[in-house]
């Protein structure tokens, strides 16, 4: 619901309208050839309406997601809401910029390891200078001295930059002494998980690779002396996934596959079995969209390879070599069938395979980008951290909700988070600006404006930061966070952190009830972002956070998706905060990283993105749609196909009220239950829809690896 923010003389929409069109000039020469308009081509904006050729149209410039009400009240906060029309106009446009040159094609999704990331530390660098901000960060033994922070981060699963292909080479010699030579790329990679070395000999077909499977399922069977196939000097031929019925899915899931698939445990299984070389193979007739994929050196790379070359054949390449090699002829869907029954080994006798890899590694190196703006007086040894991530999932590589189909493929991260970066710049000006105008000797403490790289594969650059602080950590006096602030909703922003500090609840109060916004506060510190680092480190925090959405994690997430009014309207909120915290007299002193006294019960807070993933074991299948708390119950965003919520019927739309015996609050509360359920377990949920309550039941199905 888009409001107009009445100000005495004219409206604030009025104000945006007039910058609009002016800061599309300044965005296109900041993007230095980012093409701003190809990104956005094909996406509706709120009316429908696209912006087709780059044309800078008011439409475009429009936010889609729009719904804050921005409707300022007066309070006790020392700081009050910006009304100024100019002001807010000024601030617009800088905004504006900000996240459109974030954005570009020029910067690749951001994701460590790309040029594009280089780009964006360097855009980030280059608006700190601007500022003139004290680097945050020393070199050479002289502290303050670069903007930078480098650290290894977890390797790039894109082909070349973290392994890159020196040599691949794969043939066959067949019994009639026919030498067939494969392509690299075509008929076989290297995979990542690969040693380098030669490897020549006889290739033995173990199917499905799964030492023990369900209902007493092994690819390798035990002989009549409790004996298996011993696999010393040959080249195991290994196929993907598990047993399939004859639609081509999994005869032990209901929905993909099961651990058994895993992709690690078979390499692991036939190496440990002597194999001397490892070869993958896709099954032909498998009903998954990998099927038909051959993989590369993106496929398993990780800190270490493995003890043999492993490489992937595709299915026609692997079909045709079984089809010579084996004594009767059969093809590999023939194999397949039989192993999809038991398991069995079968000796691919008549014909020889030589294969070669050698691979580069290196490691993967990001930064993280800091600026100091220095305090004053008694309080000047004390920091606040303003801080987000500026990385994102550059080509789709890793952590695509697309999976497979979003690799190559650019995500933007408009709202993750490129909006909460764009938001600490404008925070950064704007303190830095407070500052000045301040009486030259008034106390107030150090702000360090933190962007953090590699968040997004672990928290790995705030870990980093908070291990290798600037200063002693006892020094940072506070943290907030600005992730994925971008998609303000009917005035709906979740505020994590309140109750890490004594009396932080308090303080804030008056600063929620001036804002204009629906903010839900959340006690808890922790999450799957920034801050959880330095609430684990012993510091208050508050994390700003406006939800997840459909276009999360997707190439989807662009900036016409972007609500720019409801963004502004969250960095006024933190700068406002900010500000009043930089002169308090004394610091907010810390609680626990929960917000929960000690002793106190209370179920932990999942807030955020997602936090008790890595424990979750199962797969429901909705993105919900309120994360404030306002609405009772689970209200449902989305629905993925093919999961338990689909399965049983559940809508957008529709709200859960009940899981089992147990009342649904809110999403914090429902994260307890699939935190504590298991692959197969059967829920019954009751919802409303269309004001009707209903019931139906689901069955819960195993959160997949993408290792399979």
């Amino acid at each position: 619901m888009p409001a107009a923010f009445f100000f005495s003389k004219e409206s604030f929409v009025i104000h945006l309208a007039r910058v609009r069109v002016a800061s599309w000039g300044l965005v296109l020469f900041c993007a230095a050839g980012g093409a701003i308009g190809q990104q956005a081509e094909g996406h509706g904006g709120a009316d429908g309406g696209g912006n087709h050729g780059g044309q800078a149209t008011e439409v475009a410039a429009q936010p889609a997601a729009t719904g804050s009400a921005w409707s300022a009240t007066s309070s006790s906060a020392a700081t009050p809401v910006t009304t100024d029309g100019k002001t807010l106009a000024s601030l617009m446009t800088t905004y504006r910029q900000h996240i459109y040159t974030l954005t570009t094609p020029w910067m690749e999704g951001r994701a460590p390891g790309t040029d594009g990331n280089r780009r964006a530390a360097d855009y980030l660098e280059f608006n700190f200078k601007q500022m003139g901000m004290k680097p945050a960060f020393p070199a050479s033994d002289k502290a303050f001295a670069t903007y930078r922070q480098e650290f290894v981060a977890p390797p790039s699963l894109r082909p070349g930059d973290s392994v890159a292909v020196v040599a691949q080479a794969m043939s066959y010699v067949t019994a009639g002494g026919a030498s067939v030579g494969l392509v690299g790329g075509k008929d076989f990679n290297a995979l990542g998980y690969s040693a380098d070395g030669d490897v020549k000999g006889e290739v033995v077909f173990i199917g499905y690779g799964i030492d023990e499977g369900e209902e007493g399922y092994t690819s390798l069977p035990f002989d009549s002396d409790g004996k298996r196939a011993d696999l010393s000097g040959k080249i195991a031929m290994v196929l993907r996934f598990e047993p399939m019925n004859e639609n081509g899915k999994s005869k032990w899931a209901s929905v993909r596959w099961s651990a058994n698939a895993d992709l690690r445990s078979k390499l692991d299984f036939a190496i440990d079995k002597g194999a001397s070389a490892v070869i993958l193979v896709n099954p032909p007739g498998a009903e998954d969209p990998r099927a038909t994929q051959l993989g590369d050196v993106s496929m398993g790379f990780g800190t270490r390879s493995l003890k043999v070359p492993v490489l992937m054949m595709n299915t026609d390449a692997a079909d045709a070599f079984v089809r010579a090699s084996d004594a009767q002829g059969r093809s590999l869907l023939d194999l397949r069938k039989i192993v999809d029954e038991k398991g069995e080994v079968i000796a691919l006798s008549k014909a020889t395979m030589d294969a070669n890899v050698d691979l580069d590694r290196k490691p993967l190196y990001a930064d993280n980008v800091g600026a100091v703006l220095e305090g004053v007086g008694e309080l000047a040894k004390q920091y606040i951290v303003i801080g987000s991530h500026y990385d994102h999932l550059g080509y789709g590589y890793f952590g695509s909700r697309d999976g497979e189909d979003g690799r190559g493929k650019l995500h933007a991260g408009a709202d993750d988070n490129a909006s909460g970066t764009s938001g600490n710049l404008l925070v950064a000006k704007r303190i830095a600006e407070a500052y000045a105008a301040m009486p030259a000797d008034q106390p107030r403490r150090s702000v360090l404006f933190l962007m953090f790289c590699a968040e997004e594969s672990g928290l790995n650059g705030s870990r980093h930061y908070v291990s290798n602080p600037i200063v002693p950590i006892e020094q940072h006096v506070f943290m907030t966070n600005m992730d994925m602030i971008g998609r303000l909703r009917e005035g709906k922003l979740e505020l994590g952190g309140t109750g890490t500090g004594e009396g932080l609840a308090e303080f804030l109060q008056p600063y929620v009830d001036s804002s204009g916004m629906a903010i839900a506060m959340k006690k808890s510190g922790l999450g799957p972002s920034d801050h959880d680092t330095f609430a684990r480190a012993g510091m208050p925090v508050l994390f700003a956070f406006t939800g997840l959405h459909e276009e999360y994690h997707r190439p989807s997430d662009t900036i016409d998706t972007v609500n720019l009014d409801g963004a502004l309207q969250v960095t006024d909120f933190v700068y406002r905060i900010t500000l009043d915290m930089a002169t308090r007299t004394e610091p907010f002193k810390f609680t626990t990283p929960t917000g929960v006294a000690p002793g106190a019960t209370e179920p932990q807070q999942a807030q955020g993105q997602g936090q008790g993933m890595g424990r979750m074991r199962v797969r429901f299948g909705i993105a919900p749609g309120d994360y404030s708390g306002e609405v009772k119950g689970i209200l449902i965003d989305s629905v993925t196909e093919g999961l338990p919520a689909a399965k049983a019927g559940l809508k957008k739309g529709d709200i859960m009220t009940k899981w089992n015996e147990h009342e649904l609050v809110d999403v914090e509360q429902w994260m307890t239950h699939l935190t504590k359920a298991k692959p197969g377990d059967k829920v019954t949920v009751t919802y409303l829809r269309d004001g009707q309550t209903q019931t139906t039941e689901a069955t819960l199905v195993e959160r997949t690896r993408n290792s399979q």
